[in-house]
């Protein structure tokens, strides 16, 4: 069975040169004093991994919707779900597919 493409890596970081204008409401509200029009600023940016709890509630979240989606019988039979992920990637290791 085919493996799924490794998805390109992220960045380790990011740097643009921005105006003050265009900084993002989180970034202004945690400086001192609002900067006035025209501003440069260079920003940093860089991916943080999630925390124990950020983890743990976004895999609560998905239980809550796994259930809500069962008790609103959204659900698909174990033996029809493989068949569809068997075919799935049957076709995506084709020439010219996916």
């Amino acid at each position: 069975m085919p493996v799924s493409p490794t998805p390109p890596a992220r960045p380790s970081k990011v740097t643009a040169t921005i105006p003050a204008e265009e900084l993002p409401r989180a970034i202004t509200a945690a400086l001192p004093v609002r900067p006035p029009a025209g501003t440069r600023f260079r920003v940093t940016i860089e991916p943080v991994d999630e925390s124990e709890e950020e983890r743990r509630q976004s895999l609560k979240d998905d239980v809550v919707v796994g259930l809500e989606d069962a008790d609103a019988g959204r659900t698909t039979d174990g033996e029809t779900l493989f068949e569809r992920l068997i075919a799935k990637y049957a076709k995506a290791g084709e020439p010219g597919q996916g």
